[in-house]
């Protein structure tokens, strides 16, 4: 009971709120754009939902590519910041910027050179196959400048700044939905383009919100704003203990992020209509679930910061009211989203089946969100600061490729319905819950990864 109260105490809850809350606006926006995205290419049918869909798989893989190098990082901005080491702050910016590239240059040469054989994987059937590697290609140019956006508001919210990533996702989004406008649907004399018009909005309001960030950046001299040498300034053993730490968290993301790729496969295999809901029915969560998002990156860069001060007891305290608070969240953010399901569905114009399996997909997740919640706040937002990257990338992974994966396909194999495929895939989350706060008892994830870096 003591832990519970201290998870909701007002001045604890003030304090992550100020951190959390610019955040998850920053999510919001991102899942406005999605979301408003899908509305507008909704008018087009379901054919053009389920290949913006099946396209938009590619960038989830190299987005969480990405968020796996970042949320890699972040491990040793945390810790290194809780300490204002600026040096090595920036060395580490520069270790982002070079793997960064690595996985760019892979998913940018396959969008611009096969995106067909890419889209075949998620998408099935024409004329959603051909829309696919169209939109592919065109937003696969945006690519490196997302990589570059990705890595300067993760590194400015580990260093205290997370209005400037805020303020830049809005602008992108402000663009974003003017361009689908004109674009889509052809207004003040721009040509109709449809899907590709989508997908031309989308490379130039990503590209807007590089440039935003870039120049806000050097020009305020914030900690971002790293000179080449500074950010390539690391040697050998500097790469070694980078490595160390971070290669769990790059393999976790990669590992989870096929994983759950293949959630959409098999959903795939059940039709285009299946499809188009499951894009329906996830961008709308993802929508809602932009606050616990927030809370768990707010929980991981203050345990982060309290490892790096060397508080082993203060990191152990915020990681239980952690735990406690974020499954409250995501069950709130469960009740809004059954409450005003009916709305969101208003917005598309879709077929009666998709919206009917749209409708039961939403509420079926909306069911799962504090599982959900509480997992992201475990791997996360507490082993992975906490330093204990190893063990979030065998809980992470191991229970994807281990419980998820087997039994959605094996669900699809045997004929079950949507709604039992997609029961048999929360059985994830229950798995890492479980394990993970066994762990989290034993008190043992607690590591300062940055210490034996700054003694040299």
């Amino acid at each position: 009971m003591t832990r519970l109260k201290k998870a909701f105490e007002p001045a604890f809850l003030r304090t992550i709120f100020r951190t959390a809350l610019p955040i998850a606006m920053q999510f919001f926006l991102a899942s406005a754009v999605n979301l408003i995205d899908v509305v507008m290419i909704g008018s087009l049918g379901d054919d053009a939902v389920a290949a913006s869909g099946g396209a938009n798989q590619i960038f989830f893989l190299l987005n969480l590519v990405l968020f796996g190098i970042n949320s890699g990082a972040s491990v040793f901005l945390s810790q290194f910041w809780g300490t204002r080491d600026l040096k090595n702050v920036r060395r580490t910016m520069g270790m982002m910027y070079l793997l960064g590239a690595a996985a760019v240059t892979l998913f940018t040469v396959g969008a611009l050179a096969v995106p067909r054989l890419l889209v075949q994987f998620y998408v099935h059937e024409e004329p959603a196959v051909t829309l696919a590697a169209g939109y592919l290609r065109i937003v696969g140019i945006s690519y490196p400048v997302t990589a570059v956006s990705m890595i300067l508001s993760m590194v400015c919210r580990c260093t205290g700044d997370v209005s400037l990533p805020t303020r830049a996702s809005l602008l992108s989004i402000l663009l974003n939905v003017g361009g689908n406008a004109l674009l889509i649907f052809g207004l003040l004399g721009f040509p109709a383009l449809g899907l590709e018009g989508a997908a031309i909005a989308t490379a130039v309001a990503r590209t807007a919100e590089c440039l935003v960030l870039v120049v806000a950046v050097y020009r305020n001299g914030l900690p971002g704003a790293a000179s080449p040498k500074e950010l390539f300034a690391f040697d050998k053993g500097f790469v070694t203990k980078y490595a160390r730490a971070a290669w769990p968290v790059l393999l976790n993301e990669v590992l989870w992020s096929i994983g759950t790729s293949l959630y959409s496969v098999a959903y795939g295999l059940l039709g285009t209509a299946a499809l188009a809901a499951v894009q329906i029915a996830n961008t709308a969560i993802q929508l809602l679930f932009v606050f616990t998002r927030g809370l768990s990156n707010a929980c991981g860069i203050f345990i982060g910061r309290l490892v790096g001060q060397d508080d082993r007891e203060g990191a152990i305290d915020y990681s239980y009211r952690f735990a406690l608070l974020l499954p409250f969240t995501g069950l709130l953010t469960g009740l809004i989203t059954i409450a005003v399901h009916p709305l969101f569905l208003s917005l598309y114009q879709v077929s009666a089946e998709t919206l009917a399996l749209a409708r039961m997909l939403l509420i079926l997740q909306a069911l799962q969100l504090a599982l959900r919640a509480d997992s992201m706040a475990l791997v996360v937002g507490i082993f992975r600061a906490g330093g204990d990257t190893l063990f979030a990338c065998l809980l992470d992974t191991g229970t994807v490729w281990l419980v998820g994966v087997p039994l959605a396909f094996l669900g699809v194999f045997l004929g079950a319905p949507l709604w039992c495929v997609c029961l048999l895939i929360f059985c994830d989350d229950i798995a890492k819950v479980t394990i993970g706060f066994v762990h989290l008892f034993r008190e043992k994830w607690v590591r300062n990864v940055t210490a034996q870096i700054q003694q040299n």
